[in-house]
C-alpha cells in the first residue's frame, strides 16, 4: 500500500508538471489568482491550470473542489474576501487527489466533505494523507444540494474519467462547472490518464443536451460559451474517426499515433506534444478495449 501510495504521488506530481510544461515559460513562475464573478453569489477562482468554484448562499457557502492545501489557503482568502458566512459544504467532483487535496483547510472551517459514492469508495481503498475523506456521499445520477435560496444540481455519467465525476449544474444561473472532461481549446491531457475515451465522448454529448449557456472549466480559463462542449466532443470524434481510417488503410500499427494529424486543432494548446499520445490512447481503446 505504501509503494502504490508513493507511485500515485509521483504520478500526480508528474501530471501537474506536464500541465504547467504545455503553457509555456510563464507558468514557471506562480499565476496571479483572481476571482471573477460568473453570476450573482456563484464565482470561479485561480488561474492558468487550476480553476475552483464557489457559491455563496443566503445561508453559507459551497466549494467545489480544493486542488492543493495552498491554492486552498488562496481560495479561502477569496472567499472570505467577500464574505464572512461559514464554509458549509466542500464537494469532490472526482477522485484524483490533485484536485481534493487541500480540502483540510475548509474541514477545519467546520465544511461538510460531500462526494459521490463512487468517489468516496475509490478514496477507502486508496487512502492518501493529503486528502480528506468525504463526511456524506450521493449517489445515483443526481442529487440535488440546496443551501438557502440557491441549489447545485450534482450529475454522474457513469464512467468517463476517474471515479465518482461530478458534473455541477446551477439551473438558476444557467452555468455548469465541468473538472477535466471540458478544457477549451485543448486537446487531451497527455495520454489521457485515467479517461475512456469512447465514454468521455458519450458523457459529452449527454452533458450537451442540458439547459445552460456558459461553461466553467477546471484548467485553462474560469468560464466560456456553451459551445465549448460541442468542441470538445467533435475533436475526439475526429481523433479516433482518423484513427480508424488509418487502421482501415492498413498502416503499421505502431506508426499510426505518429501518422495522425487534425490541423484544424493545431492551435490548440497541447497540438504537437499530446496528439500522438492521445491517438495512442484511442488506439489501444479500438484494439484492446482499454
Amino acid at each position: 500500500m505504501l509503494r502504490s501510495l508513493r507511485f500515485a504521488k509521483l504520478l500526480a506530481a508528474a501530471a501537474f508538471g506536464l500541465c504547467l510544461a504545455v503553457a509555456g515559460p510563464v507558468a514557471k513562475a506562480r499565476p496571479v489568482y483572481r476571482t471573477t464573478m460568473i453570476a450573482p453569489g456563484l464565482y470561479s477562482f485561480g488561474a492558468g491550470m487550476a480553476f475552483n468554484a464557489f457559491m455563496i448562499t443566503d445561508d453559507g457557502v459551497i466549494v467545489m473542489d480544493s486542488f492543493d492545501k495552498a491554492f486552498a489557503e488562496a481560495s479561502l482568502q477569496a472567499v472570505r474576501s467577500l464574505t464572512d458566512k461559514p464554509i458549509k459544504y466542500v464537494v469532490y467532483s472526482h477522485n484524483h487527489y490533485d484536485h481534493i487535496g487541500g480540502a483540510q483547510v475548509f474541514k477545519a472551517e467546520g465544511a461538510t466533505i460531500l462526494s459521490h459514492e463512487a468517489t468516496a469508495d475509490w478514496l477507502k481503498r486508496h487512502p492518501s494523507p493529503e486528502v480528506v475523506m468525504p463526511d456524506r456521499t450521493w449517489s445515483g445520477p443526481k442529487s440535488e444540494l440546496r443551501l438557502g435560496k440557491s441549489r447545485i444540481n450534482l450529475l454522474y455519467f457513469g464512467p468517463n474519467h476517474g471515479e465518482g465525476m461530478t458534473v455541477f449544474e446551477f439551473p438558476n444561473e444557467r452555468v455548469i462547472y465541468t473538472v477535466d472532461l471540458v478544457v477549451p481549446d485543448r486537446v487531451g491531457f497527455a495520454y489521457m490518464p485515467d479517461f475512456s475515451p469512447r465514454e468521455w465522448e458519450r458523457t459529452l454529448a449527454e452533458l450537451d443536451t442540458l439547459d445552460f449557456e456558459r461553461v466553467m472549466y477546471a484548467h485553462n480559463a474560469p468560464v466560456g460559451p456553451r459551445s465549448s462542449v460541442a468542441n470538445q466532443l467533435r475533436y475526439l470524434k475526429d481523433l479516433r474517426a482518423a484513427v480508424v481510417a488509418e487502421l482501415a488503410k492498413g498502416t503499421p500499427f505502431m506508426r499510426i499515433p505518429y501518422t495522425i494529424k487534425l490541423p484544424q486543432y493545431e492551435k490548440w494548446d497541447g497540438y504537437e506534444e499530446w496528439l500522438p499520445m492521445n491517438a495512442w490512447r484511442v488506439l489501444l481503446e479500438i484494439a484492446m478495449g482499454v
